[in-house]
């Protein structure tokens, strides 16, 4: 959520538009795409998004001068990197500044439903606004013109398209084409005839099927809406998932030949459930800075037991009131987070999902394995571990000064009804490990791991990238280093939880912490948060989350900074590193934002407040929502007259 390409939109949306005045002759552009659309993002109004934008602290820090610089080059190198309207369409987001008159969206499409198909489309409505849509069209045509492309004019429907024919470059076996017209009052740019046509025909007749047909695209936008009927969202979005996934990976054809394909195996296993997710984001409500709501549909697909089938049964979230911090979790942490999950039934259903990936019925064998190999740790998982189970994980995390690579710590807790045989599970397994070393702490065995081996090869989903993004083209190669996620953990028991960190010092101090400390939910950026997050709708749930994004942006900040991403062992730096590095064996990949001209850390983290989030499961999927607060001037501090949670239950 916190890092999505949804607020890099959102920011070019500012400098694209602004000076643009509101119009409501239009449809709504989710009746003109057709039904085929995966992948849609909506600004319905962007004069109104970048007013109450400015209004908020995000808007602040953007539009401060300590800020300019950077702020400015970083939207050029996003342009740059994720220029995808430009290179297909010819077409840079700042040549629609002063064209749209209200509504701005961005469609991926799947023309004719056929997974091997792929579009892209710009649609604004430009009511009131021919001598600037004019002009944008003057400018592509002179870009069109230096890049060698080809145009010509075709007659659709008594529209005029115009079609720009891109010259074949060295491999490619057919040229690429965009297509613009104007009609109705809509500018639409597309880089595919048969899409372009097809909304073209939902302009000119309103009773062709669209996307606002879509039975996941209505529950999606209808249960955000049930939500906050009153609300105004500066931005919609919605994404059916696998067919997103399929049109992205039609537009590169980049699936590794000799890998897994993760995307195959996960439909197999029944996650096609996951029919479509969707959401609206609001910015500068009065109470919140920044206000989300996303809803995943997903109905049963069995009327009777679970609802879902093979591996998909693992997504089991049972809502809980039980919610807040455990007090052995400290007061000053970076974030929090809560789950409730079938744990035992989870391990069980994995089963399929590990055996197909595989490509072979391994995971009996390693259970076996496991237990009866001599030369194995002789370990019973099922009876040793998975029996003691409960349903609820914490995480939750923070960092060390001065900042490094390795300065961000984690800690998970998986919750256990019999910590001692848990413990002895552990031990038994982790003293035939000659990677693991023990250590004691007070009564706790500890075992810390460094991880040296590579992962099995399984194919990354990255869906990032412009507007909805797309695969990078990766080359086959067999010596690409498949560096592991987790270079190094440590494990014991505690609390009545199996814990895993990041590092064994961090299990040393949560362990060794004194008595009467001060409780996470006792802060008070805490109970704000906590209270609003009751106001829009929190209560029983199956998640909830907490966070300082003054101190949940700092080692990534300094690190991007400093130039060291690429070396960071952070969670977030060792997901890109393995999404992004390069093939050659053990080279480090290139940062891919400069950060020299980024000012220092303190002028930032005063615009940073605290946020979270919520997600209840419902009959039909999960609902999700969250916000993000005015940072208070001592966030820390204790909560005052508003009363904790905990504070409340001991009363």
């Amino acid at each position: 959520m916190r890092r999505s390409a949804l607020f890099v939109l959102v920011l070019l949306s500012f400098s694209m538009l602004a000076g643009v005045a509101p119009s409501w002759a239009a449809r709504p552009i989710d009746s003109l795409v057709p039904p085929t659309t995966k992948g849609f993002l909506s600004i319905p109004d962007a004069e109104r998004l970048r007013r109450d934008f400015e209004k908020t602290q995000l808007g602040a820090l953007v539009n401060d001068p300590e800020m300019k610089a950077f702020v400015e080059d970083l939207v050029q190198q996003i342009e740059t990197k994720l220029g995808r309207t430009e290179s297909r369409l010819g077409l840079k987001p700042a040549d629609l500044r002063g064209v749209p008159a209200g509504e701005v969206a961005l469609a991926t499409m799947q023309p004719g439903g056929d997974a091997r198909q792929h579009a892209y489309g710009l649609i604004a409505d430009v009511t009131g606004k021919s001598e600037q849509t004019n002009q944008l069209l003057a400018t592509v045509a002179e870009r069109m013109r230096v890049k060698g492309a080809k145009s010509s004019v075709k007659q659709v429907q008594g529209v005029s398209l115009t079609v720009y024919q891109m010259p074949r470059q060295q491999g490619e076996t057919t040229s690429e084409r965009a297509v613009y017209f104007v009609t109705g009052d809509y500018l639409v740019a597309v880089d595919h005839e048969v899409a372009a046509e097809q909304i073209l025909t939902r302009i000119l007749d309103a009773s062709q099927k669209s996307l606002k047909d879509d039975a996941a695209y209505q529950a999606t936008m209808s249960r955000c809406r049930a939500a906050a009927p009153e609300a105004q969202p500066h931005v919609r979005w919605f994404i059916e998932p696998f067919g997103y996934a399929q049109a992205l990976r039609a537009s590169t054809d980049a699936r590794k030949k000799r890998s897994t394909d993760l995307l195959k195996v996960l439909a197999n296993q029944g996650f096609t459930a996951i029919q479509g997710i969707g959401g609206v984001v609001e910015f500068g409500t009065g109470e919140q800075e920044l206000l989300h709501r996303t809803s995943i549909y997903a109905p049963p697909v069995n009327s009777s037991g679970a609802p879902y089938n093979l591996a998909a049964r693992m997504m089991a979230f049972p809502n809980s009131e039980t919610v807040a911090p455990p007090p052995w979790v400290p007061h000053h942490m970076t974030n929090y987070l809560t789950m409730h999950w079938k744990m035992k039934e989870a391990f069980e259903y994995s089963k399929t999902l590990i055996d197909e990936v595989a490509g072979a019925p391994v995971f009996e064998d390693i259970m076996d394995s496991l237990k009866n190999d001599p030369n194995g740790p002789r370990v019973d998982i099922r009876q040793g571990l998975v029996k003691y189970l409960a349903e609820r994980v914490v995480f939750f995390s923070d960092y060390r000064l001065p900042i490094s690579t390795t300065s961000e710590r984690w800690m998970v807790g998986l919750e256990v009804t019999n910590p001692a045989a848990v413990q002895a599970t552990l031990d038994k397994a982790m003293s035939s490990d000659p990677g693991a070393k023990k250590r004691v702490i007070g009564k706790h065995t500890v075992w810390e791991v460094i991880e040296n081996e590579a992962p099995a090869e399984v194919e990354e989903l990255d869906i990032g990238g412009a507007g909805f993004g797309e695969f990078e083209a990766e080359d086959e190669d067999e010596d690409k280093d498949e560096r592991p996620l987790l270079t190094h953990a440590a494990f014991t028991v505690g609390f009545g939880q199996l814990l895993v960190a990041s590092h064994v010092d961090f299990i040393e101090e949560i362990l060794n912490q004194g008595a009467g400390q001060a409780t996470l939910d006792s802060t008070k950026d805490f109970t704000l948060v906590n209270d609003a997050l009751t106001k829009i709708g929190a209560g029983s749930d199956a998640v909830r989350y907490f966070t300082r994004t003054d101190k949940e942006y700092h080692t990534t900040y300094e690190l991007i900074r400093e130039g060291k991403m690429p070396q960071s062992e952070t969670l977030f730096g060792s997901v890109l590193n393995r999404l992004f590095a390069p093939d050659e064996k053990g080279a480090v990949r290139e940062q891919q934002i400069r950060g020299d001209k980024m000012p220092d850390y303190e002028k930032v983290r005063g615009y940073l407040g605290p946020g979270g989030l919520f997600v209840r499961s419902e009959a039909d999927g999960w609902f999700v929502a969250g916000c993000l607060l005015k940072k208070p001037a001592d966030g820390m501090g204790p909560a005052g007259p508003m009363v904790s949670r905990r504070s409340a239950e001991r009363r």
